[in-house]
């Protein structure tokens, strides 16, 4: 009797494990390679808004994030077996990011040799002058 407990534990445990390495996770503005079983035919994706795909040969797919949210990504071969089925995570987080606030007004910067102001992602980022210290 006490085997069925740790038994139903263990499979809860993998089903777990197996779920979490279905999550892809990016940051906005990075990229993620996917190869595949066998070659892709439809490919289709929840949100574009989120993420996008770019199919660079018939078994590898690229997914780019595009803003902080999650989508999910399916492709599908030939027959309409299922090669992918995966919850995609896009974090809007930025390596490099700088946070300044003012009083109440808050302007986020990505900084390499020069710091670039971020906005809400409607416009390109613009490059402010002066160099970074």
């Amino acid at each position: 009797m006490r085997r069925l407990p740790l038994a139903l534990a263990a499979v809860l445990s993998l089903s777990a494990a197996a779920a979490h390495a279905q999550t892809l996770s990016i940051p906005a503005g990075q990229t993620a390679r996917l190869a595949l079983a066998a070659p892709v035919r439809d490919i289709i994706i929840g949100d574009p808004l989120v993420a996008d795909v770019s199919l660079i040969n018939r078994r590898t797919l690229v997914v780019l994030g595009k803003k902080a949210g999650s989508t999910s990504i399916s492709a599908f071969a030939a027959d309409g077996r299922a090669l992918i089925d995966r919850k995609v995570v896009v974090s809007g987080s930025l390596d490099g990011a700088v946070t300044v606030s003012r009083g109440a007004v808050t302007s986020a910067y990505a900084c390499g040799d020069r710091c670039a102001k971020l906005d809400d992602g409607t416009a390109a980022p613009t490059v402010d002058a002066a160099p970074r210290p």
